[in-house]
C-alpha cells in the first residue's frame, strides 16, 4: 500500500522557466549596467541560449554577447541571489490539499541549496508538506538520481521506500534514481517542461505517465480506500 508521496520541485510543482527568467532579467540589467547592450537584448539573448542548452549559458553568452569570461561568477552569483517572485499553481495547492488527509507528503529538490530554499519559501511550500529535502544538503555527490535524498525522505515519513511514489519530470534524476531506492515513480511532462520531449530510459520505466498533477489521483486510486476516492475526485 502506498503510504507516502513525494514530489520533484522544480518543472513538478511549477514552472521552472519562471525562475530563470527572473534570473535572467537580473543579469540583463547588470550586464547593461556594465556597458553590454540594452536589457531586454540581453534578456532574450540569455533566454535564446538557455532555450537551445541549458548548460552554461552564461559562458556562452560571454563569447555572444561580447563580455569577459571572468565576469561569470559574478553574474552566477546575480542570477541566484536576484529576487524570486514565484506563485504556487492552483492545481499544485489543489493536489497538495486532496492528497494530504491520505498520504504523508515531502519534496525531494536538487539544485543550490540556498536557492532552493528561497523558491520554497516563496511558494509557500514549507510548512504544507511533511518532509524536505534539499539534496545539496547531503552533499553534491548525493544529487538524484543518487539514493540517499529518497531514503532520506522515506526515513523522515517513516515509511519504507516501497510504501512510497515519486512524482517527477526528469527521466534520470526522478525517474531512475526513485526506482533505484525502492520508490515508485510517476512520470510529469508538463506543457511547459524542459524535459518533456526527453525519453524515458529502457530501465527505468515508470509507473505511469501524467501530463497535469490532477491527474496524479487517478493514478493513485488502486490504492486508495472507496472512501478516500471520493474525497480526492
Amino acid at each position: 500500500m502506498i503510504r507516502a508521496v513525494l514530489f520533484d520541485l522544480d518543472d513538478t510543482l511549477y514552472p521552472e522557466i519562471e525562475f530563470y527568467r527572473q534570473g535572467f532579467a537580473a543579469v540583463a540589467e547588470e550586464l547593461a549596467g556594465r556597458g553590454i547592450g540594452p536589457a531586454e537584448f540581453v534578456r532574450a539573448t540569455l533566454e535564446r541560449l538557455h532555450f537551445a542548452d541549458r548548460e552554461a549559458v552564461l559562458d556562452r553568452a560571454s563569447a555572444v554577447l561580447g563580455f569577459p569570461g571572468d565576469w561569470v561568477p559574478d553574474l552566477l552569483h546575480r542570477f541566484r541571489g536576484c529576487e524570486i517572485r514565484l506563485r504556487l499553481p492552483a492545481e499544485t495547492d489543489a493536489i497538495l490539499h486532496r492528497l494530504c488527509p491520505f498520504y504523508r507528503l515531502g519534496i525531494v529538490t536538487d539544485g543550490h541549496a540556498q536557492v532552493q530554499e528561497r523558491k520554497l519559501a516563496v511558494l509557500g511550500l514549507v510548512g504544507r508538506v511533511d518532509t524536505i529535502v534539499i539534496c545539496d544538503h547531503l552533499g553534491r555527490g548525493h544529487w538524484k538520481p543518487d539514493s540517499l535524498p529518497f531514503h532520506t525522505a522515506c526515513r523522515n515519513l517513516k515509511v519504507r521506500p516501497h510504501e512510497a511514489i515519486f512524482v517527477g519530470d526528469h527521466p534520470q534524476r526522478d525517474i531512475l534514481g526513485a526506482l533505484r531506492a525502492g520508490l515508485g515513480a510517476v512520470r510529469i511532462r508538463t506543457a511547459r517542461g524542459w524535459f518533456r520531449d526527453r525519453p524515458n530510459l529502457p530501465e527505468a520505466q515508470p509507473w505511469a505517465e501524467i501530463e497535469r498533477l490532477d491527474q496524479l489521483p487517478g493514478v493513485l486510486r488502486s490504492e486508495i480506500t472507496p472512501k478516500s476516492l471520493e474525497a480526492v475526485r
